[in-house]
């Protein structure tokens, strides 16, 4: 629960954005909740009652839920893109493949809150923002930059297998599978993600 300074902070609007701000522990708690009751399932009052506030407290960073969830897929499109960003870079160069899982198992562990409550909410979410003239391209695109390098006909047969086999045992206990692995400390799963990422790699 929030203590009673932190409850007087967010009725006055909270210290904003910043790591341990107000708005910063309502995308958290949204986040959490979306991934666990799903964002049809979760209303604005009880994130209030989570963070221990006023829903009034809440209108002062978003005035609806489906606010809450642009600011949430927003976060989930830029994290996508930075993960595409640097396999795209490492392209054919399968030398550079290494670095780039190197970069991209962190982000993925940073973020893995994220896509969690992508894999939960999906659907819901690429319904919602269809017709937005910003999010909706964003998510109908976030596939196209991977597929373009997994389907590459430029590369090896055995090198397009290696690079999937290897983006799928990443994800797979982080999001897909993720609640089977929720013993394991962040740290194991990091060494371990690593080491089974590097073996396909290297084939």
């Amino acid at each position: 629960m929030v203590n009673q300074a932190a409850k007087s902070q967010v009725s006055r609007g909270g210290s904003g954005s910043g790591p341990g701000g107000t708005r910063e522990r309502l995308l958290a708690v949204a986040t959490e909740l979306f991934t666990t009751q799903g964002y049809g399932g979760t209303s604005l009052r009880e994130i209030a009652e989570r963070l221990d506030v006023s829903k009034a407290a809440i209108y002062y960073h978003f005035r609806t839920k489906e606010d809450i969830a642009r600011a949430i897929v927003e976060r989930i499109m830029e994290v996508n893109g930075g993960i595409a960003d640097r396999l795209t870079v490492a392209g054919k160069d399968s030398e550079a493949w290494q670095r780039a899982f190197d970069q991209i198992i962190e982000i993925a562990l940073t973020n893995r809150q994220l896509f969690m409550v992508w894999d939960r909410n999906d659907d819901a979410f690429q319904k919602l923002f269809a017709d937005d003239p910003v999010l909706g391209p964003q998510i109908e695109a976030q596939g196209e930059p991977l597929g373009a390098l997994f389907a590459d006909p430029g590369l090896a047969p055995e090198d397009r297998i290696r690079l999937g086999c290897a983006f799928g045992a990443m994800m797979g206990p982080l999001v897909m599978y993720t609640t089977f692995y929720e013993d394991l400390s962040t740290d194991t799963l990091r060494e371990h993600i690593r080491t089974t990422v590097a073996a396909l790699l290297a084939g």
